[in-house]
């Protein structure tokens, strides 16, 4: 008797366990968001016009972007404040996926590998990739086969890094974690060329008029072409609002809106 009770009381303590496991994997987000009253996002703000930080009238660094715009947007109609952490790019994924966020928008490719491990929304904004370079190099560039004796610059874990690895075996590529630093390494030629999308180079163009754009069609023949919003996996009600949200901002044009206004911004501060 004594046995089977040892039994028994084995079998509950490691039985505990997987059955908070299990009802914490089908917890349903959306209603513990409104519940806390915040929706917390993960962004990755070296992004602009995405996201970018910024110092309000106090000197207080804020985050900003047409990515940002759409997250309150999201949390307005969930009736809760938003919350914004700022991290690495390459993080963002295990940060939703460890529920140390509840979305992550930083112009987040939906790329089949990463649908592996998380769901997206459905795209909110589409974006060429392209090449950065310097103007001395530009004329050289005609096709992806001119990058392979280059030193290739890519922001860690983005889909250009993904590209870069598939696209250009046995190149030289620079994987950094933020695109301000691949800026400076482009600027100080420790890097020929960087892969990175159309809106983001056309903000660093404008402010360093040494650079130059180019599109490749190569650079834009694979999958998970746009942007969406980023969330944990089997969470078909928090899905379904933040996607009543963007077909929302989109039929009144709030998302053109958004991304005009961050481009104003961005460039308020190049001047200033």
């Amino acid at each position: 008797m004594k046995i089977l009770k040892t039994i028994s009381s084995f079998l509950m303590v490691m039985f505990i366990p997987l059955f908070l496991s299990s009802c914490s994997s089908n917890e349903n987000k959306l209603q513990k968001i409104k519940e806390r009253g915040e929706l917390i996002l993960g962004t990755s703000a070296d992004y602009a016009p995405y996201e970018f930080p910024i110092k309000d009238e106090n000197g207080n660094e804020k985050i900003v972007g047409f990515d940002i715009n759409i997250a309150e947007e999201i949390a307005k109609d969930m009736g809760v404040d938003l919350v914004i952490k700022n991290m690495d790019f390459s993080g963002l994924l295990d940060a939703l996926k460890s529920n140390s966020v509840d979305i992550i928008l930083s112009g987040i490719s939906p790329t089949e590998s990463r649908r592996q491990s998380i769901d997206f929304s459905n795209i909110y904004y589409q974006a060429k990739t392209v090449v950065l370079t310097n103007k001395d190099k530009a004329s050289s560039i005609t096709s992806l086969n001119d990058l392979k004796d280059y030193i290739i610059g890519v922001q860690l874990g983005s889909i250009q890094d993904k590209l870069a690895q598939e696209k250009l075996k046995g190149s030289n590529i620079k994987s950094l974690l933020r695109i301000p630093e691949l800026i400076l390494e482009l600027l100080s030629n420790k890097v020929d060329v960087i892969i990175t999308e159309a809106p983001v180079g056309e903000q660093y163009i404008k402010k360093n008029p040494d650079l130059v754009m180019i599109e490749l069609d190569e650079l834009n023949d694979h999958d998970g072409l746009g942007s969406a919003v980023g969330i944990k996996k089997d969470q078909p009600d928090l899905v379904n609002q933040v996607n009543k949200t963007i077909q929302r901002l989109i039929e009144e044009d709030k998302i053109t809106e958004f991304y005009n206004n961050a481009i104003s911004t961005f460039e308020s501060l190049n001047n200033n």
